[in-house]
């Protein structure tokens, strides 16, 4: 099937400082049903997507779990190798694992016709072989694989061969972040949330500097302080907000031993095509903001915490904080997504507060306009 691309005109002209006079993005965009296959082909399928935490998976399991529509297991032989595969068996498509989630496993048996597969991914066994023709070979039947990489212990599978590596895709981000994570970091909470928004909505919102000091004045804006300070710094798929920590903040928390230079002074807001968020503390806090679609109007919020508990808040205190500005972004993005079905909105002026949902928007623009339609 080919799906047309309604509504992708030129963007405009940029002004002075860079940015299109309105954004890029219309209401369509947000609430046509018809782009949820457009961007699952055209987006998700071509890039570099968060899928959890290494330390979760032992020698000997198995996690399954669906990325971007495809059925995928992340598994970690005996010897501690880590590979991910669709999760299928390549004779009649029968779904291997089809309990979702982490499994002790030291083979997978295809349920439908018993198919073995070690957990490298190859075929080791099959019943009534000799019914099969002469020119079967198990070699030729091994379950298909996908990229995966792992950046301080986080994994990020991509569908794409064409993709950049992960580190060159992730820029910035492990110069600055990548001393965060040591041997004594944990994971600290986890929750998910149901939002009523379409998940670029969710996403806009979350790269959005404009709204901190108005919507968030008596949260997150506590820890990003003043405007003033707000430093910006777009790159080919992250964006990065960095904002010195107030001294409020620096009284209350203690500073990471292992950190250096702007590592040990800011807050680091980056925005991750296309769908995450990374937040880092000069404390070794890091939380993962992860947006996944589920309808053209509603996502999935995952919220993971990980740091060093001798160094960071209690949980319950971090949770709490970081509930607090997430609540207040959920009833913005709901009535925005109410906003833009209303038939009534055309994109609005851009303010350079806004800079880094334009990079998001142009990325999308971009991946939609390359496709052309998706089968």
């Amino acid at each position: 099937m080919v799906f047309s691309l309604p509504l992708l005109r030129s963007p405009a002209a940029p002004d002075a400082q860079g940015l299109p006079e309105r954004f890029l993005l219309a209401a369509d965009h947000y609430t046509n049903p018809r782009w949820i296959p457009i961007e699952q082909q055209a987006i998700f399928r071509r890039t570099w997507l968060y899928v959890g935490d290494s330390d979760r998976l032992l020698p000997g399991m198995v996690w399954a779990k669906s990325v971007a529509g495809a059925p995928l297991l992340i598994v970690r032989d005996k010897d501690g190798e880590l590979r991910a595969f669709y999760n299928l068996c390549p004779h009649r498509a029968a779904i291997l694992s089809p309990q979702a989630g982490l499994h002790s496993c030291q083979k997978l048996v295809c349920p439908y016709h018993a198919w073995v597969y070690d957990l490298a991914g190859d075929l080791v066994g099959v019943p009534s072989q000799d019914q099969f023709p002469e020119s079967f070979q198990k070699e030729e039947f091994a379950l298909r694989s996908l990229r995966l990489e792992i950046w301080s212990g986080f994994m990020f599978v991509c569908f794409d061969d064409s993709a950049p590596p992960l580190v060159e895709f992730l820029g910035s981000i492990p110069d600055y972040l990548g001393q965060h994570r040591t041997p004594a970091t944990q994971p600290l909470a986890t929750k998910q949330y149901t939002v009523a928004c379409n998940w670029k909505n969710y996403h806009d919102n979350t790269l959005c500097d404009y709204h901190v000091a108005i919507a968030h004045r008596t949260t997150l804006n506590q820890v990003q302080g003043p405007i003033r300070h707000y430093q910006h710094q777009l790159e080919a798929f992250v964006n990065l907000l960095y904002t010195p920590t107030t001294a409020d903040w620096q009284a209350e928390n203690r500073i990471l031993p292992t950190l250096e230079g702007r590592s040990r002074e800011g807050f680091f807001t980056y925005g991750i095509y296309p769908n995450l968020h990374l937040l880092g503390l000069p404390n070794g806090l890091l939380a993962w903001l992860h947006i996944e679609p589920l309808t053209v109007e509603s996502c999935q919020v995952f919220l993971d915490l990980y740091g060093d508990p001798d160094f960071c808040p209690p949980t319950e205190t971090l949770l709490a904080e970081f509930e607090a500005f997430m609540q207040e972004d959920m009833v913005l993005t709901e009535s925005v997504q109410q906003g833009y079905a209303s038939g009534a909105y055309t994109p609005g002026p851009v303010n350079g507060l806004e800079s880094r949902i334009i990079h998001q928007q142009k990325l999308i623009w971009d991946a939609l306009a390359a496709d052309g339609g998706a089968e």
